[in-house]
């Protein structure tokens, strides 16, 4: 099964110069766990809320840290056509739960550790039904 289906179009899209405290309050907002970060170099960067907790935790004042502190600057980036299982061992393999969706390298939707939990399950649960 393909990712595309599963992918989630509301994209958060911010700057590297956003701060972090209104990021935080954006992907709170949206309820989304991760948020694209546009940089000048083309490619999407991305700032998930574990880098959010990371820099509460060290101790950075949210309201003037711009995201790009805490930012993947090269995050895994996928296309629609990627495989289910890849993803989910791409995931796994890479420690995180979200993955930028790219088509001809321009981000279209976001996919996260969940929404490849409640497909693969789906299709589990199909599976069992006679």
């Amino acid at each position: 099964m393909e990712i595309g289906p599963l992918v989630t179009q509301r994209l958060l899209t911010v700057g590297p110069d956003h701060n972090m405290l209104e990021t935080a309050r954006l992907m709170h907002e949206r309820n989304v766990g991760a948020a694209i970060v546009q940089t000048d170099e083309g490619h999407p960067g991305i700032i998930t809320e574990r880098d959010v907790l990371r820099a509460t935790s060290e101790g950075a004042d949210l309201a003037s840290t711009p995201v790009s502190a805490y930012m993947t600057t090269t995050p895994v980036c996928a296309t629609t056509t990627w495989d289910v299982v890849v993803a989910a061992k791409t995931m796994r393999r890479g420690g995180f739960r979200h993955l930028i969706v790219l088509d001809d390298g321009i981000p279209i939707g976001m996919l996260s550790i969940r929404d490849l939990v409640d497909a693969l399950l789906e299709d589990y649960e199909r599976s069992l039904l006679p």
